[in-house]
């Protein structure tokens, strides 16, 4: 894209750089205009977040510790001394990430490009290298404040395909089924699914809870979230295995690798289709959301984090003898317009009562239209009825009768008081979540921690049965820590008895 290519980058980021230095932190920088170092050595912070929109890609802002904490103090207006936490530092350097990225984002507006940004991560150690493959633009500016250097890096691309559903205004953002979103069906088994079909590697879930202290160098592939939902996505595991991957992905030997970008390549496009999944699970929940770029960071010492967010999962898996780890963090945006909790637990009750009053006159034309046939069968249990009947359940019969008749249901002829009694009668309500077959021999494996595959897909819903026989379909809510099923759809009339013949 034109736009892209023309925009003067240097002079967006030079003004926003010096003038939050300035600003922010009394502190007078100044841009370097020709400089052949690319990075810092020893322990540094790599704060950084993606764009995602009209223009795609990361700006990252890398400060060795000791100048991130003299940033800390000249912002806070203490001593260095009087630094409480390293959690002080890391939201410094979010912040300034927060505002040149906002600034970058402003002057791509400007231009016509509209883009959303990330929440910031913090990246920290002595020894790592971050990446972002395949962008247009690659852009580092070197700054520095007396004998300190710090790096700012932008690349960016134009986004070739806008995926149209991160282009339209969704509405109705279901908050609870945010919060029940099953992050492990969705991420989990998405990684799971990614080895077997792609790669023809098997994944098996481990109890492993913390990152190996190996010697082995390290590669990580993260995605961050923008819109309605904030966070990111990261997936690490030895570069060792990463090469085996490629290797199966491409059909070739390991010493046939042509290039380590190739390696860096499939490390993305497995985060990117993890991420893709799970932001469809935020779309369907009605949060508009896009995903960035991904960037790949590998080295021997690192470590990544995101704070504040509503939800955090961590997922570890066994491939061969190599550990992998799959991280995801994410939260609501506080922008996004969310109904209230009372609004929404009223109109909540109010499907539910419908839905119920729908099932409950369901039920009765089923069992209006299969009884009648019988009742109207002379000497049959029509008559056995009319004549020994007790006064006393004649009695109970017309009071249920007026009962459902006050209900007022449109369409529905009147229920014939002699069915009365059978309104009663208790029964067996199931909710199935999913069936499948299995073997004896692999039923007998089943054991604490297996996982038992169903026939049914992710985002199916879940099926009612009265004795047995399906009647309605649902989706599970939860309602002050309890269980319940709203209903979507009531099974038709005529599939009903044609399940009871």
């Amino acid at each position: 894209m034109e736009k892209i290519t023309a925009f003067d980058m240097k002079t967006s980021v030079a003004e926003s750089v010096i003038n939050l230095f300035d600003t922010m932190f009394s502190m007078k920088v100044e841009l370097y205009e020709t400089d052949s170092e690319t990075g810092l050595d020893g322990f540094r912070m790599t704060g950084s977040l993606s764009l995602a929109g009209d223009v795609m890609g990361t700006m990252a802002i890398q400060v060795s510790d000791v100048f991130a904490r003299l940033m800390t103090a000249a912002m806070m207006g203490i001593e260095l001394e009087e630094i409480e936490s390293e959690e002080e530092v890391k939201d410094v350097i979010r912040e300034a990430c927060n505002i040149v990225g906002g600034s970058l984002k402003s002057a791509l507006s400007d231009l016509g490009l509209s883009s959303e940004i990330s929440i910031p991560s913090i990246t920290t150690g002595n020894d790592f290298v971050i990446e972002t493959l395949n962008m247009e633009r690659y852009e580092f500016f070197t700054f520095h404040y007396q004998d300190h250097k710090f790096f700012v890096e932008v690349c960016i691309k134009a986004a070739a395909n806008i995926d149209s559903e991160a282009q339209r205004q969704l509405t109705g953002i279901d908050i609870h089924k945010f919060k029940r979103l099953d992050i492990i069906s969705t991420s989990g088994d998405s990684a799971i699914e990614f080895f077997k079909t792609m790669l023809d590697l098997d994944l098996e879930l481990s109890e492993k809870v913390s990152k190996s202290d190996s010697d082995d160098l390290q590669i990580m592939g993260l995605i961050n979230f923008a819109g309605s939902v904030t966070g990111s996505l990261n997936i690490q595991t030895s570069y060792n295995l990463a090469r085996i991957m490629t290797v199966k992905m491409l059909g070739i030997k390991l010493e046939e690798i042509e290039s380590e970008e190739d390696v860096k390549d499939l490390v993305g496009e497995a985060t990117n289709i993890i991420a893709g999944n799970l932001k469809a699970g935020f779309c369907d929940s009605g949060l508009n959301t896009v995903i960035s770029v991904p960037s790949i960071t590998t080295g021997n010492n690192f470590a990544i984090e995101i704070l504040n967010m509503d939800r955090y999962e961590r997922f570890v898996f066994r491939c061969m003898e190599y550990d992998i780890f799959l991280e995801v963090c994410v939260k609501i945006d506080e922008s996004t317009n969310i109904p209230s909790q009372t609004e929404s637990d009223a109109g909540d009750a109010v499907d539910s009562q419908e839905d119920i009053d729908n099932l409950l006159q369901s039920m009765q034309d089923s069992a209006d239209d299969n009884v009648a046939e019988v009742l109207d069968k002379p000497g049959t249990i029509k008559d056995s009825v009319d004549e020994k009947a007790p006064p006393e359940i004649n009695d109970q019969t017309k009071t249920i009768n007026d009962a459902v008749d006050n209900k007022g249901s449109a369409g529905v002829d009147e229920i014939d008081s002699r069915l009365g009694f059978i309104l009663d009668i208790p029964l067996e309500v199931t909710i199935e979540l999913g069936r499948t077959e299995m073997k004896i021999d692999d039923l007998l494996r089943v054991g604490q921690g297996s996982v038992i595959k169903l026939e049914e897909f992710e985002g199916e819903t879940l099926r009612i049965l009265a004795n047995s026989k399906l009647i309605a379909k649902g989706e599970v809510v939860v309602d002050k820590g309890k269980y319940g099923i709203r209903i979507t759809e009531i099974v038709s009339r005529q599939k009903r008895i044609e399940s009871m013949k």
